[in-house]
């Protein structure tokens, strides 16, 4: 039985996604870089496993357990909020070695077996801000945009083996960085899309799940947005 595959599990996304899928009979492979106590409740049917993917060592070592996956779900990312004359070089390497290479090769891995079964998911966590930048998020924005082209890339060259790959671009939800400016500037955040509110991080998991069923068998290169309306906002 193929695996589900969850890469950054243990952030507020990442665990309403894993709870979201934790009940579909197949077992998880649960990834994060810290705070692997968050996912001790499904240690009774999960692999967790703590691996920095900023580490090349870290990284291979996990990619050695992927062998046979029937769903990715790529949550980990990176961020850092800076104008670029002040971002530092290290934020740079790591927001392109989390966001943009991990991914990249862990996508290399997987893709083979699942079009040997053709049959395969990936779902593609990005963000709204590869579609809409905003000061200080130049580099993050960057490598966005860059999983959003390369899962079109994927569906291009192995669509017609049986392989969906689709993103799902969060934005105005209450979780990370964002849950900190709330507590400073709650009207202004909310501002930021049309619903003049924050949606939760369950949106995010309830989108990553229907991508996954097979009501969803005929989407596939597309980017969904669960952001309440990002680009009729502020």
């Amino acid at each position: 039985m193929g695996h589900i595959v969850i890469t950054g599990a243990s952030s507020e996304i990442g665990l309403a996604i894993t709870e979201k899928m934790s009940g579909w009979g197949k077992p998880l492979l649960l990834q994060c870089n810290k705070n692997p106590e968050k996912l001790s409740r499904w240690a009774s049917e999960a692999q967790i496993v703590a691996a920095d993917f900023s580490s090349d060592t870290e990284l291979d070592q996990f990619i050695a357990r992927l062998q046979d996956v029937d769903i990715l779900i790529y949550a980990a990312a990176y961020t850092d909020t800076e104008l670029i004359p002040q971002i530092s070089e290290a934020s740079i390497r790591k927001m392109i070695q989390v966001n943009l290479y991990a991914f990249t090769r862990i996508c290399q891995t997987i893709i083979p077996s699942m079009c040997l079964k053709r049959n395969g998911i990936l779902v593609n966590i990005s963000s709204a801000t590869a579609s809409r930048v905003y000061r200080g998020q130049a580099v993050y924005a960057g490598t966005k945009a860059y999983m959003e082209a390369f899962s079109k890339a994927i569906v291009a060259e192995y669509g017609r083996k049986g392989i969906r790959c689709n993103c799902v671009a969060p934005g105005s939800i209450q979780a990370g960085s964002l849950k900190l400016l709330t507590n400073i500037a709650e009207s202004q955040v909310k501002q930021i899309n049309a619903m003049s509110t924050l949606g939760v991080p369950e949106d995010v998991a309830n989108a990553v799940a229907f991508l996954c069923r097979p009501e969803s068998s005929f989407i596939n290169g597309t980017t969904l947005h669960v952001d309440g309306g990002h680009w009729m906002g502020l």
